[in-house]
């Protein structure tokens, strides 16, 4: 808005000069520091003196319209204009039923139906201009007039009965309920005929040769009335209005405070407008009407197109191919892009405003198109940064989701593990990029930037050595798939669960608690206990006068059991064996009993076994044998002798280490 009073007041003022021999020129451009401001005072007074003048023109006007033609009766003009109209509303009509039968719900093929009603009308229009043949010479622009006038409404209206489709929600763009679909084609219509009526209004009269001071004074006034009526519709039903516009993209005045004072944001929209068009019609500049037309339908079309970009966005988001019908704005993701989308489209709204009343991006020349251009390049590199980022955060998210699925596959874990840390590379790289692009954008030299962070960047490398070393092991680890989040590892003599990966260092969660941090750098050797598959081997002590075979039946049937367990057998690869005799001692046979089980399972099923297999030895009269010497003595006395031989040697050793 601000850009646009600027705009107004540094334009050059159209004047009509005359030339040597007292004919009018083209025209020449004043520039308000060149007397401007009292140029703009005259005019105003020029205006102000037309309209005591107006019947009297008005009436001339029709009397010798251009200034030498015939004259030309308002009555026979307006049924002229009746006849006009009811030949191409005929043919409208004819085209309809036409177009009704081979028309869908598809937008596309609705609007290519609206622009061929539209042509049907032309046509009906033009041959009925054809068979009347008017004879007078004015005929053609004000046809062209009336043409305008009726293009413009159709095509609006059938754009807005795409867009909102009250008789038929299920085909409409628009996320609104069928009432707040009703209100919006209603405000919008009625902006439209508000604005392109005057304006076909002062087509015509121009035909007819009308002064430009008699048509600005006709034009201000009634240029002036959508204008009113919005104001009324904003200030009136500013709540009803935010929420039909504000609540299906899910924000709120917290996510976005410019939404709590958006009434007066929209009015000094409005009022800079305004001033605009008021201005542009001082200096006499062409196509002022269809400036003021083409900005609010700017205005209007930047809440609709976000609301219409609100499904997609919302499904292309999730990554599915739901109904449109169902968009989901809950996720807060979805919410922060629909937000810089929004910005966005503001933003775009504002330049696009600023570029329709000639306040172009590409000249280095005024403030407002130096403050325009700078608005414009930090905002598109701001909200393109956002949107990449929560695009790039949305596509880690669901690849993390689908790793998280229930997939334990190597991949899987892989894609958990290094992802997070991809997230957060991506994360620095953006915002640095972001930042060089945003100084460069207003106009800091980035070169020096760019050769000190060099310079700098080297002595942190050079200081950081072990740093950097350590992110380097970290990454070669990460490649070459040492571990993954939750594997149970060994470094060391350090043991626990993978709890944490940054860049240079791993966590370890020991059994007991303590949380080992260790530096990739420092990482010799690696362990890792869950990969794959686990192999775990037992052991027995066993009698020499064991039955082997006995045994080997028992292991047999509790690795059966084990494996018919609903809570132990889904983790079991293969079943108990026996391995038989591993090796033999002086008063033992050592039995081998091994399994496979899943990672990290492998203690839990061991734990079993032991019980079991020992429960199933012991109901079988077969004892383990324990470690140590055993000393058999046949003769009673020898074992009373040796016993008091012990007794001493117990003492007398007591005795030594107390007087030591």
């Amino acid at each position: 808005m601000a850009a646009l009073l600027l705009m107004m007041l540094a334009a050059p003022l159209w004047v009509p000069p005359v030339t040597a021999e007292g004919m009018p020129a083209a025209g020449i451009l004043i520039h308000p520091a060149d007397g401007g401001l009292p140029d703009y005072a005259q005019r105003l007074e020029a205006i102000v003196d037309a309209y005591p003048r107006l019947p009297t023109i008005l009436a001339d006007v029709f009397a010798h319209p251009n200034g030498a033609q015939p004259a030309i009766s308002p009555l026979r003009l307006g049924y002229g204009l009746a006849l006009l109209f009811a030949a191409g509303a005929l043919a409208l009509i004819l085209a309809r039923r036409l177009l009704r039968r081979q028309e869908t719900a598809a937008p596309v093929p609705r609007l290519m139906a609206g622009l061929a009603e539209i042509a049907a009308f032309s046509l009906g229009t033009l041959l009925a201009f054809a068979l009347m043949r008017p004879p007078h010479p004015a005929a053609p622009a004000i046809l062209l007039a009336v043409l305008k006038l009726v293009a413009t409404l159709l095509l609006t209206d059938r754009i807005l009965r795409i867009l909102t489709a009250p008789g038929d929600p299920a085909h409409r763009l628009l996320p609104l309920d069928t009432p707040a679909a009703r209100g919006l084609q209603n405000t919008a219509m009625i902006v439209v005929v508000l604005t392109a009526g005057p304006l076909g209004l002062l087509d015509l009269l121009r035909a007819l040769g009308l002064p430009q001071d008699a048509a600005v004074a006709l034009g201000l006034p009634m240029g002036t009335l959508p204008f009113l009526y919005l104001l009324w519709v904003i200030w009136r039903h500013h709540v009803a209005v935010m929420r039909t516009l504000i609540e299906p993209l899910n924000l709120d005045a917290r996510s976005l405070p410019l939404l709590a004072i958006w009434p007066a944001l929209a009015t000094l929209h409005l009022l800079g407008l305004w001033f605009a068009a008021a201005g542009a019609a001082l200096r006499l500049e062409p196509q002022t009407g269809q400036k003021l037309l083409a900005s609010l339908l700017l205005a209007f079309g930047v809440p609709l197109v976000a609301l219409v970009l609100m499904r997609p966005l919302s499904r292309l988001y999730r990554g599915d191919s739901r109904d449109l019908g169902a968009p989901d704005n809950s996720d807060p993701q979805v919410a922060r892009l629909m937000r810089a989308v929004l910005l966005a489209l503001i933003v775009l709204g504002v330049v696009g405003t600023a570029m329709i009343w000639g306040v172009g991006l590409d000249r280095a020349d005024g403030p407002s198109a130096f403050l325009m251009r700078l608005l414009f390049n930090l905002s598109v590199v701001l909200l393109l940064g956002y949107v990449a980022w929560v695009l790039m955060v949305r596509v880690i998210d669901r690849a993390l989701s689908v790793s998280q699925r229930g997939s334990q596959s190597t991949r899987a874990q892989r894609m958990a593990t290094l992802l997070p840390l991809l997230r957060k590379v991506l994360q620095v790289t953006l915002v640095v990029a972001v930042t060089m692009i945003v100084l460069s954008s207003l106009g800091i030299e980035i070169g020096p930037l760019l050769a000190g962070a060099g310079v700098v960047g080297i002595a942190i490398g050079l200081g950081a050595q072990s740093t950097i070393a350590d992110i380097l092991a970290g990454v070669f680890f990460l490649l070459e798939d040492a571990f993954h989040m939750g594997d149970y590892v060994e470094v060391g003599q350090l043991r626990g669960t993978v709890e944490g990966i940054s860049l240079r260092s791993l966590k370890l969660r020991h059994h007991r608690g303590a949380v080992h941090t260790l530096p990739f750098g420092q990482i010799k050797a690696l362990t890792n206990y869950s990969r794959d598959w686990a192999l775990m081997r037992l052991e027995f002590r066993v009698p020499p006068d064991t039955d082997l075979d006995l045994v080997k039946k028992l292991v047999k049937d509790i690795g059966k059991q084990l494996a018919e367990d609903p809570e132990i057998g889904p983790n079991v690869i293969e079943p108990l064996k026996s391995q038989g005799v591993r090796r033999v001692e002086d008063d033992a046979l050592i039995i081998g009993v091994k399994f496979t089980a899943k990672p990290q399972e492998q203690f839990v099923i061991r734990r079993e076994a032991y019980q079991r297999l020992i429960r199933a030895f012991n109901q079988n009269g077969i004892h383990l044998v324990g470690r140590g010497v055993v000393v058999r003595v046949e003769d009673q006395q020898a074992a009373t002798n040796a016993l008091g031989f012990a007794a001493r040697e117990a003492i007398r050793q007591t005795m030594n280490i107390s007087a030591g």
